[in-house]
């Protein structure tokens, strides 16, 4: 037999054994496991039904006979008016779990069936096994399905009764049958799994050089995305650890040249996605100065805020061409109070609320903050924009700023169109639009969020988004080593 049938043979015989073995002793341990766990369930209901079955027989005895004492009332009793109490009591008694109500019966002394719940029909066998205090319980079959039967005495009346309950356990032998399946059909595929590994790694032992031929041709016509190939120690092992370097070096080169240009792409759509937002800032001051008449005060005002956002446009495009370009992540922090910071932010996006009209509510918790101005600001700017264009009618939008345990967070919060579960993950990425008609309408080309999830990493903090599609979304931005305010 040649060298490559008897690996085949050898390895497929062992890994078949190993697998139907290990795998038959982890079926029937699970299985012996869920069944322990369905009988401890079983006997936990028989104990409720006997204790609730006791409870009523006791109310029934105080009842029965008040002009006598217990023990007179209980010896009062004839076997036909002890059934009858028992039944009495039974209807009084429903207990449900939450696969439905516990089927049960009760039997007298004379092993005869008093009242049921269940159509099942049973031997009474079980029930001879008993004696007084003892429990018992078996595993049967009926019409195809299988049941836990758990029995229990009870002492009524000077007789011995006998309480039976059933549980059916059906879908864990179902469940244990399908994993046998799943077993058989495992076992399949494995076999011919295990025929194409070995044949190729056969070839693999065999053809090295074939496959160094092959992978220099791919390199030649541009495919630099190779896989590793295995390394040995004689002349071919020599080769391969030389053609391995070789296939790494030019991956490396051709990595960073693509990321390179990807970085330039990224800066110039990210560069004018935040020139946007000062530019509608002033825009829509210039439009007030524009179509109506404003006092001398509004117009410095006015005026005011048209220059600054300007001043702030050109100090924003250095720092973003150092952000985005030059990658330094070393911002100089300043310290700033709370409420000044939500201040300027507020003076700028309060216009544009205005007009569209939508509630704007702030309220700040006072604190020293470490951090950009100029970048933080731009990220609430961004992120209350985003607010307002999500909303349709009787907007409102919250701006709060809370002390916390370890920090300062930041929240921003509307009653706008809301974000779909699954895009939450997705809207930092660039370009990505949750709403790509609203987003159309609006000039967004999705960098907002993608600039500012780099600004809040350059902070050190963190952003969590909570959104309910139709009700809203609530942004929370942590701020991690804030210092608090005692001067103010």
């Amino acid at each position: 037999m040649k060298l490559f049938w008897k690996f085949f043979f050898s390895t497929s015989i062992i890994s078949l054994f190993m697998f139907g073995l290990g795998s038959s002793i982890m079926i029937n341990t699970l299985f012996q496991s869920s069944l322990k766990q369905e009988i401890n369930y079983s006997f936990n209901e028989n104990d409720i039904l006997q204790t609730a079955l006791n409870n009523e027989l006791t109310r029934i005895y105080q009842n029965s006979n008040t002009s006598n004492t217990g023990k007179e009332a209980v010896s009062s009793f004839t076997s036909e008016s002890a059934d009858n109490l028992i039944i009495n009591a039974l209807t009084q008694i429903a207990i449900s779990t939450s696969n439905g109500s516990i089927p049960f019966q009760i039997s007298n002394s004379n092993y005869i069936t008093v009242y049921t719940t269940s159509s099942l029909n049973y031997d009474n066998k079980l029930i001879k096994l008993l004696d007084n205090g003892t429990r018992a319980y078996e595993v049967t079959s009926l019409d195809n399905r299988y049941y836990i039967r758990v029995a229990c005495p009870i002492l009524f009346a000077g007789e011995n009764y006998y309480l039976e309950t059933y549980k059916d356990i059906t879908a864990l032998f179902q469940i244990r049958e399908n994993q046998f399946q799943i077993f058989f059909y495992s076992v399949i595929g494995i076999i011919g799994f295990s025929f194409i590994l070995i044949f190729f790694v056969a070839y693999w032992l065999t053809k090295p050089l074939k496959e160094l031929a092959n992978s220099a041709i791919r390199i030649s016509k541009g495919d630099y995305d190779l896989p590793v190939l295995q390394e040995g120690y004689d002349e071919i092992g020599l080769l391969t650890r030389a053609f391995n370097q070789m296939s790494t070096s030019l991956r490396q080169t051709m990595t960073e040249l693509e990321a390179s240009a990807l970085r330039q792409e990224n800066f110039i759509a990210s560069f004018a996605h935040e020139l946007k937002t000062p530019m509608t800032s002033i825009i829509g001051y210039a439009d007030m100065l524009r179509s109506k008449k404003v006092s001398q005060e509004q117009l410095i005002l006015y005026s005011n805020n048209i220059f600054k956002e300007g001043k702030r446009l050109e100090a924003l495009s250095f720092k973003l061409m150092e952000l985005i370009v030059l990658k330094k992540h070393e911002f100089q922090m300043r310290t700033v109070s709370a409420s000044h910071f939500f201040e300027t932010v507020q003076s700028v996006i309060t216009p544009i609320l205005k007009r569209d009209k939508i509630e704007f509510i702030t309220k700040v918790a006072e604190m020293n903050l470490q951090l950009e101005p100029d970048l933080m600001k731009t990220v609430c700017l961004n992120l209350l924009d985003n607010a307002r264009k999500s909303i349709d009618v009787n907007g409102r939008i919250h701006f709060l700023g809370n002390v916390e345990k370890d920090g300062y967070c930041i929240t921003i919060a509307d009653n706008g169109k809301g974000i779909e579960s699954d895009e939450i993950s997705k809207i930092t990425e660039a370009f990505y639009m949750s709403d790509k008609s609203r987003s159309r309408a609006t000039g967004s080309v999705g960098l907002g969020l993608t600039i500012c999830s780099q600004i809040i990493e350059i902070h050190h903090a963190k952003m969590l988004i909570e959104s309910v599609p139709g009700k809203g979304t609530c942004i929370y931005i942590h701020l991690k080593e804030s210092k608090p305010n005692e001067n103010i």
